[in-house]
């Protein structure tokens, strides 16, 4: 049969605790006054109940620290990648707003300088601010050329009979599909090629590769 010491013993931890019955509190308590065993005892169990408390407490803080760190990696990736986004689309936007502002006229083989000017001075009376620059044939085949780079050889045949048109390139604030209403049926013009309803991303990607 167990002594005191040895029921006091097993009553310690959940003494510790908190959770015994009035009249089980009050048994240990009268035993601690008088056993100094017991209450070492006790004493080891209340360090050892603070430091696993520590223990947890400061395994709480770790997870908790590795959660936020997890967090703030995962917050500045994404912004990391939003500004990617954006950067890129602010590219792409600047880009066709330069190449939606632009616009060529392909003329006939068989243009007068007369019809030439005539085009000119009509870009030049309908638009605020415009640069012109004449393409002739040669320089468009040459042009060409220059992009193909290695493969330029497949024009070669073309020296002698050159099937591409001169053009006028444009570049203007004012809305070119104003200025195609205004031209396109003059005298001379064979086709206008223009490029706002083209898409955007298409036409930074186009550019990139031009390059």
């Amino acid at each position: 049969m167990k002594n005191e010491c040895d029921i006091v013993k097993d009553l310690l931890f959940s003494y510790n605790d908190g959770v015994l019955s009035n009249t089980s509190k009050q048994f240990v308590e009268e035993h601690l006054k008088v056993c100094i065993n017991c209450k070492k005892n006790l004493e080891e169990i209340k360090k050892d109940s603070e430091r696993k408390s520590q223990e947890k407490e400061i395994d709480f803080l770790k997870s908790v620290k590795k959660k936020i760190n997890k967090k703030n990696i995962i917050i500045a990736i994404s912004l990391i990648i939003l500004f990617v986004i954006i950067g890129f689309n602010v590219l792409v936007y600047n880009n066709y707003n330069e190449i939606a502002s632009t616009m060529e006229i392909y003329l006939e083989n068989d243009i007068t300088n007369e019809q030439l000017e005539s085009i000119k001075n009509k870009l030049i009376e309908e638009s605020d601010n415009i640069e012109i620059e004449y393409i002739s044939k040669e320089k468009a085949l040459e042009k060409i050329r220059n992009q193909l780079g290695d493969n330029s050889d497949l024009l070669s045949g073309y020296n002698k009979d050159n099937p591409i048109n001169a053009s006028i390139e444009i570049r203007t604030n004012t809305e070119v599909e104003k200025l195609v209403e205004k031209v396109q049926h003059m005298p001379g013009i064979n086709h206008i090629n223009i490029h706002t309803n083209e898409n955007p991303y298409i036409l930074f990607i186009s550019k990139i590769l031009s390059n």
